[in-house]
């Protein structure tokens, strides 16, 4: 077979799945070795497709005619040939090529396996164009690719370990919020949510991430997610089950995703609306998303053993009423991109909307990259937001440990914003303070600085870099803390069945220890 016919091949393929999506009325399902196999069967697809096939099918089809000698690409067998079965998620039959191989010359199988995209031809990758509508398992070993926003519906999907899950431009993975994803990878063989450009070419916003929703309180009235059209329904979430659950991802890592759905509006790394706190989120890596790390859009989901590197926008983000708890949490800014570490608020139309943003933070470190070409912020609080954030290094952010807006003050009194037993190394600026006056004073004369250094407050201060240089090497990064314990003045962390009591410490992981949570299962590509 000559390059021109298995460029031929290709074509014929993609003519065949876009049929199968429906984009010609007059053809309602082709049998791709017919269309390999008889010339005639060949033709007259051709020309229906000519008469009422979409715009793109009619160029696809004028290409194949003008490739086409009218020559049988596949030997003609001796006896009826047999209907082709794609490959789906949860087949078990024989691929194409092997239920095919009989009728194929050598020379033609070399070929055909050498195809670029000829998904028939490659038994351990499986396209996915189609909603997942009932119970479905992604098998270990084995490529799935994302062709198109796939919205689970009313279904759980099992992504077992070792699974990588590739996204197309403009795909997306999306969990309904009467369905369930179970992405359940393991220390040495993660799933992988990635870019299906080639490795080197991989850059962020290259498919759109991983969007899980629920039916945990939020305070936006009518919620709906970001990047599905406002009148398709199932991007609704939220209701008033505080402990449901949307699922289980650990052992995950999700790379390269972010796709702009329109202008300002673009899919995060992982996003999750309305999830519940029996969701389980943990050992999980965010890497070079194109909008933000991870965002809550309300519930009470937790989140631990977190790891959000050289995000586009903002590392970790909430809003609209999110109340989960979050421990051991490392957040790696990029010198050439981002925004603020945490981006908090509660409700923009509302600032006093209940539930009200109040996360719990516990053995946290942020590394900044100082005054290079982007300078970030360790966090922005606003619309209304409290939160609790403790045992916490806070490193080289080039312009400022915090910004409070609104109603600081008074989140203050009222017990629902605190910051205590937290290292700010290696930072000049703790906030604004009394540079907010007039019009630009936004948080009602809230001096942060002050606050942030109060004596009861436990936060020290140091000068140089708690981190090792290389806890800002943005491929081979070691986020171990060069501060002994006893310079540190961390608080014993809640009593409850999430925390990890142990954890007296500040950062995210601990100064005894050579080897960390992190080992394994995390990778920091550049493309």
């Amino acid at each position: 077979m000559s390059d021109q016919s298995s460029l031929l091949v290709e074509k014929l393929w993609q003519l065949k799945r876009l049929i199968d999506k429906g984009e010609c009325p007059a053809v309602t399902f082709v049998h791709l070795n017919n269309l390999l196999r008889e010339p005639g069967y060949r033709a007259d697809v051709l020309r229906r497709v000519e008469a009422t096939g979409s715009d793109r099918l009619k160029r696809l089809a004028l290409d194949i005619r003008a490739a086409d000698s009218g020559a049988p690409l596949m030997a003609t067998p001796a006896s009826a040939p047999q209907k082709l079965v794609e490959p789906e998620a949860k087949s078990t039959r024989p691929s194409w090529l092997r239920r095919n191989l009989v009728w194929l010359t050598p020379a033609a199988v070399a070929a055909a396996v050498a195809t670029v995209g000829f998904t028939a031809f490659e038994p351990q990758t499986i396209r996915v164009h189609e909603d997942i509508i009932t119970d479905s398992v992604w098998e270990s070993g084995k490529t799935y690719i994302l062709e198109q926003p796939v919205f689970v519906e009313g279904a759980q999907l099992t992504i077992e370990s070792g699974v990588t899950v590739k996204g197309d431009y403009g795909s997306a993975l999306i969990v309904t919020k009467d369905s369930k994803l179970l992405s359940r990878g393991r220390p040495e063989s993660p799933v992988v949510f990635t870019s299906n450009q080639p490795e080197g070419q991989r850059a962020r916003g290259d498919w759109g991430g991983v969007v899980i929703l629920g039916k945990a309180p939020v305070n936006q009235p009518s919620a709906a997610i970001e990047g599905v059209a406002s009148n398709d329904s199932r991007g609704s979430f939220g209701g008033d089950d505080a402990r449901h659950s949307c699922g289980v991802v650990e052992y995950t890592r999700i790379e390269f995703a972010g796709f702009e759905v329109y202008k300002n509006n673009e899919l995060n790394g992982l996003t999750l609306g309305g999830c519940g706190s029996d969701t389980i989120v943990r050992n999980v890596q965010v890497h070079r998303a194109l909008d933000d790390g991870i965002e809550m859009f309300g519930g009470t989901v937790d989140l631990k053993n977190i790891v959000v590197t050289g995000a586009a926008d903002d590392s970790i983000d909430w809003d609209w009423g999110w109340t989960g708890r979050v421990q051991f949490l490392v957040v790696q800014q990029h010198a050439d991109v981002g925004d603020n570490a945490f981006e908090g608020d509660n409700n923009g139309n509302d600032h006093q909307a209940r539930p009200r943003s109040e996360p719990v933070f516990y053995n946290v470190t942020l590394a900044g990259t100082g005054q290079t070409a982007r300078t970030h912020r360790g966090m922005v609080l606003r619309e209304g937001t409290g939160g609790h954030f403790h045992n916490m290094i806070i490193d080289s952010y080039g312009l400022e440990v915090m910004d409070l807006r609104d109603e600081a003050a008074s989140l203050v009194r009222a017990g629902r914003l605190s910051f205590s037993n937290n290292l700010i190394a290696n930072t000049g600026k703790l906030g604004k303070g009394t540079d907010e006056t007039g019009d630009g004073d936004d948080d009602y004369g809230f001096n942060e600085s002050h606050w942030l250094m109060a004596p009861a407050n436990n936060n020290q201060r140091r000068l140089d870099s708690a981190l090792h240089v290389n806890a800002r090497d943005p491929q081979n990064p070691h986020f171990q803390t060069r501060v002994q314990m006893r310079q540190m003045t961390p608080a014993e962390p809640p009593k409850s069945e999430f925390f990890d009591e142990s954890a007296t410490y500040a950062g995210a992981l601990n100064p005894r220890l050579q080897s960390s949570w992190l080992d394994g299962w995390t990778d920091f590509p550049a493309r």
